[in-house]
């Protein structure tokens, strides 16, 4: 064990050291005459025992282990005492103190003290490092309750250490197969090999195809590591075409992990931009410059029109042409996501008015949490082209026709006023004026013109009843601008001219 021995009498000190020196195999990091000094020396070479004497000058044995406990500095420590009060031993053993001895301590009771904490260090690391990437997956993923445990425990495995940080390093896998995953874990297992000097602890999270791999060490030891992990990675998408993001984030203290995983997962989000051939770092992405990205609406329209007359070639050009439109590096990576996530809703709602059946589809897949999931723009892009593939490959197209004209008839309840024809109509769909004459005319059993005619003329009517309206501005209304005109395709329809109707 790595021992400090923290004792204001100069010749109990220097006796406690000999006795260690010559009796056991253990090593002495540090020697000091009171607790301040000894909180210094403690808090630099983090040892594996204290032991300190209960009464000191200047600052004693309790105060400095209730300092210590208070900055989250994990102690395992000895009391000596010429004192025998029941009192200290009390106040000893809140503070987690393994033994209490008194005053003078024999080389027979020190030996054997020390002989029975090495034994349950050894146990309890044994213990603990079986299996420590759970630690970590509990940390990162786990519940409120988990975390805090497995932090405590992380914090004996993988101490802070002064003048070195961690480093939080992020990967997503996504949908990649069993070949792609042993590939990057050569990549990253190949970077550590080159510095040993920087301590690993890794795990998975097969939910979330998340690789974690937290990095203590110097700060300028990481960045070097992460440096040459860019050179790989650059190489490897260069010649393999592998899109795997990662990110990184800094910090100083367990307790800040959890906040450095989060950063790291906003650097992820950024490779939909920055691309994946280097690790995207926390703090350069959060100083990027970016400008607002106004949704393409006049894309949605064509992808929508596309899926309303089943053409699966038309929606994939369609998705092309969004991605191309929203993906860049001026925008900022969530309203990337964003957009996307709208785009899926909105064929996800086109489903649902054409087909319950593609609908469901969508719904049982959760297409839309897929997005939310994936940090890669080629799998955004499956996933958008899966949907519209399921939404237009049907055998029977009458959904489609019917939501067609059902979002035809919806343009002439809200337009029947203005100047409104079937090129207007056709081209607000995103179809063509021809295949609209063809479905409409099979759907409603009449050709457009003749429908807005009659659908005018009933609004008319029920006008010329209900209301003192003048028959000039009836006739304005319902869309005609001339009233004489009106009258004659009134009476046209009704057989009467509208003073006599009403």
């Amino acid at each position: 064990m790595r021992i400090v021995i923290v004792e204001d009498e100069k010749l109990i000190r220097e006796g406690l050291a000999e006795m260690i020196r010559r009796h056991t195999d253990h090593v002495l990091v540090g020697e000091c005459k009171n607790g301040r000094e000894g909180i210094g020396v403690i808090q630099a070479s983090h040892p594996d025992l204290v032991i300190t004497d209960i009464r000191m000058n200047d600052m004693d044995g309790l105060e400095m282990l209730t300092f210590l406990h208070q900055k989250g500095e994990k102690v395992c420590s000895i009391i000596i005492s010429g004192y025998s009060e029941f009192e200290y031993a009390r106040q000893a053993m809140r503070l987690g103190v393994e033994e209490y001895l008194l005053k003078p301590v024999s080389i027979d009771v020190l030996q054997e003290t020390l002989e029975r904490i090495e034994k349950k260090l050894l146990e309890q690391r044994k213990q603990i490092t079986k299996q420590p990437e759970n630690y970590v997956r509990e940390y990162f993923f786990g519940s409120d309750r988990e975390r805090c445990e497995a932090g405590r425990m992380l914090a004996v495995l993988f101490p802070e250490e002064e003048g070195k940080v961690y480093g939080v390093l992020l990967g997503y896998y996504g949908n990649k197969k069993a070949g792609d995953f042993k590939e990057k874990e050569f990549l990253l297992r190949n970077t550590k090999s080159q510095f040993p000097e920087i301590d690993v602890l890794e795990a998975w999270n097969q939910q979330m195809h998340f690789k974690v791999a937290v990095l203590k060490g110097k700060k300028t030891e990481i960045e070097e590591f992460v440096r040459v992990f860019d050179g790989m990675l650059e190489y490897n998408c260069q010649f393999k075409k592998k899109e795997i993001p990662w990110g990184i984030d800094f910090c100083e203290r367990i307790e800040e992990w959890k906040q450095a995983f989060l950063n790291s997962q906003k650097a992820l989000s950024s490779c939909l931009t920055l691309g994946c051939s280097k690790v995207v770092c926390a703090w350069e992405d959060a100083l990027r410059n970016v400008k607002g990205l106004v949704y393409p609406i006049h894309i949605d329209k064509k992808i929508m029109g596309a899926l309303g007359k089943g053409d699966n070639d038309g929606t994939r050009e369609g998705i092309e042409e969004f991605l191309a439109h929203v993906v860049d590096v001026e925008y900022d990576a969530e309203e990337i996501r964003h957009n996307l996530v709208k785009l899926m809703s909105n064929m996800s709602d086109t489903a649902k008015e054409i087909n319950q059946k593609a609908f469901a589809s969508l719904r049982e897949k959760d297409y839309i949490k897929a997005m939310l999931h994936v940090y890669t723009i080629q799998e955004m892009k499956e996933i958008l082209q899966k949907a519209g593939q399921i939404i237009c490959d049907r055998k029977d197209k009458n959904g489609i026709g019917n939501y067609t004209i059902n979002r035809t008839l919806e343009y002439i309840r809200n337009h029947y006023k203005e100047g409104i024809s079937l090129e207007k109509a056709a081209e607000v769909l995103n179809i063509t004026p021809e295949y609209l004459s063809m479905l409409f005319k099979r759907e409603m059993g009449m050709n457009f013109s003749v429908f807005l005619k009659k659908f005018r003329i009933s609004h008319a009517k029920r006008l010329l009843k209900e209301t003192d309206m003048k028959i000039y501005e009836v006739a304005q209304e319902c869309g005609y601008s001339n009233s004489n005109y009106f009258a004659r395709i009134f009476k046209e329809v009704t057989g009467v001219s509208p003073a006599e109707y009403r």
